[in-house]
Order: C-alpha cells, then structure tokens, then sequence
C-alpha cells in the first residue's frame, strides 16, 4: 500500500512541475496568454484571410503663383489585415501643372506622376542618399507594413534645413530623406477609410495603382470672366490574384483654380475628393437612380471584382444625351449612370502593371 501511494504521489508531482514548466519562463512569469499573443502579432495576414482595400489622397494647391496653377496630390493605397495592419502599400503623387500665362490655360498636357516619372524626375543626383523620389516613397511604403493607421501617424519628423517636415527615425531617414508629412496623412487616411473594399485571399494579393489626368475642362481667362485650371485627376487601386480581381477602389479630385487675364491665381475651390465629400457632392437629387457619386462609384468597383484582368480591362462604355460616356453593360448601368470612361482608363492602366 506504501508502495503505491508513493508512486501515486511521485505522478502527481511529475504532472504539476510539467504544468508548471509549459506557462511559465525562466523568470516564473505566465507565458501562456504571451505566447497566444505572439502568435497573432506574428501572422499579419490573419488567420480568415480577410483584407480590406482603402485609399486616402492628401491634395496641396498652395504652390500655385501667378502664371502657374499647380495641384499636388499624394495618394496611398493599402491593404490591411483583420487586425488592421498594413499588409501592402503603395505611395504615389501627381504634381500638375499649368502655365495660365496672360490669361491663357495651356490644356492637352501629358500628366506623369511621380513614380511614372521614376527617374525623369531626377532627384537622384541632389539627393543625399543618392534615391530617386520614387525609391525613397517605395522605401517609406515598405517600412510602415506591419503599422496600424494609428501607429503610422504617430511618426515623428523634423524640420531640415530646407524646412522641410522629414523622418525623425534614423531607420526610415537613411532610405526615405524626403519630406514625410503628407504620405503619413494619405497612409493614415488610407488605413482608416470607411468606405475601405472587403476582401477574402488565402494567397498572396497583389495591389496595382494607377492615376489619369484631364484639363479638358480648363478655360481661358477673358476681361468679363476669369479663366479656370481645371486638372482633375482619377484614381483607381486594384487588387489582383491569380488573373482575377478582387478589389476596386476609384476616387477622383477635382480642384478648380481660378485666375484672371493677367494670370494672376484667384480663388481655389476643393473641399476633399469625390469619396471624402460623400452627400456633400449633391449627386444624389439630380441623378436618375438616386444614388450619390461615392455610392455609383462602389457600385463600379462591385462590378469589376470577380472579373479576369482582360474583362475588366475592356468594360464598354456609350455616349450619353449629355455627351457623358456612360457603361454600356445595363447591369453595370442600373447602379452607375455617370460617365465611366476616366474608371476605367484608369483601370486598365493599373491593371497593365
């Protein structure tokens, strides 16, 4: 009977000190709830495979002078986990320009962005860490994966010497001196947009972006009516995956710029992109089926998703009664009357990428 109970004790003990082992560290802390922790911050994909794709656009007008309207805008797209980290990030700025000389716009301009420009843009020989602007915004893109919109916008800059706001960490600095405020901004409003396209993938999504500009719109100065720089800008991100998309986001700016016969810059109207101003935009009154600019626009991204890159890159568009040009497709149609055709531009030059 002794012997028995010694062996029942000598289990008992065994049992407690492997329990004892499997929560604790070296310390005697409980690692138990530590390592469940660990095991969610380390697989940033998340466990469902659920993303989101959000975009957020950062717009500037204030460099425009007399002579010169000038739009900047910076755009970020991201991909974010369930947890709200940044999986994928891609960075990019259109800086448009028009001579308003004399009172005259100077449209059909060809509009590059920055990364297009690549290194046309030539920064790389004034740079002191000798990148171009495109490689110093693709550095930055890639070291806030793994952030949250709020970490991102917790950043901290600096004011150089040219006073400019740029990386105060040494590590994003010595690949990304540029200033950094307003790709914080876009990032942030990116990461926390709540019209942001839900997605599933068990791979590895691949995100495209692209930006088209038109001055159609633009006008001339005269003595009885200042003339308006109109370079309106679409943009459209796109997530794709094994020839399929499975995410769209289009957004577009249209900021006006006034100036008079003298090409003096007048007053400049922008109150925030189509997707931003949301019922601002006053769609929702004139249009024929009652739905808002930002609503037809995710009606649009609705009907690209599912489709190869070859469907979605050759949606048909018509000229409407007011010359718009319009979807074709009566399905596309019943939940996107507004003319399409710069979507889809857009569109089919990410999906090129």
């Amino acid at each position: 009977m002794k012997k028995f109970l010694s062996v029942f004790l000598v289990l008992l003990l065994t049992v407690a000190i492997f329990a004892g082992c499997s929560d604790k560290n070296e310390e005697g802390k409980d690692t138990s709830a530590a390592d469940d922790t660990a095991k969610v911050t380390d697989n940033t994909a998340g466990d469902s495979g659920a993303y989101k794709l959000g975009m957020g656009v950062q717009v500037n007008t204030e460099k425009s002078k007399d002579g010169t309207a000038q739009v900047e805008a910076t755009i970020a797209a991201v991909i974010t986990d369930e947890s709200g980290k940044i999986v994928d990030c891609y960075i990019d700025t259109v800086q448009n320009k028009m001579s308003v000389a004399d009172g005259v716009a100077e449209k059909g301009q060809t509009y590059r962005t920055k990364q297009e420009m690549g290194s046309d843009y030539n920064m790389k020989d004034i740079s002191g860490i000798g990148k171009e602007w495109n490689e110093q915004a693709d550095f930055f893109a890639g070291y806030v994966k793994g952030m949250t919109g709020d970490e991102v916008s917790a950043i901290k800059t600096e004011t150089n010497d040219a006073g400019a706001q740029v990386a105060a960490d040494e590590d994003l600095y010595a690949g990304c001196t540029i200033g950094v405020t307003e790709m914080i901004q876009a990032v942030e409003k990116a990461c926390k947009d709540d019209q942001a396209y839900d997605f599933q993938s068990t791979s590895n999504p691949k995100l495209q972006f692209a930006a088209v500009t038109d001055d159609a719109s633009s006008k001339d100065a005269s003595d009885e009516a200042d003339g308006l720089a109109a370079m309106y800008t679409t943009f459209t991100a796109v997530v794709e995956d094994d020839g399929k998309v499975l995410a769209c986001c289009v957004d577009v700016i249209e900021p006006k710029i006034a100036f008079g016969a003298d090409g003096a810059i007048g007053e400049v109207k922008f109150s925030g992109s189509k997707r931003e101003v949301k019922e601002g935009y006053g769609m929702k009154d004139i249009s024929g089926i009652g739905k808002e600019w930002y609503e037809q626009a995710a009606a649009f991204a609705d009907y690209v998703v599912g489709k190869t890159l070859d469907e979605a890159s050759g949606i048909e568009t018509q000229q409407n009664d007011s010359g718009k040009m319009v979807a074709k497709d009566a399905d596309l149609y019943a939940g996107c009357t507004v003319g399409i055709d710069k979507w889809v531009a857009a569109l089919e030059k990410a999906l090129e990428k």
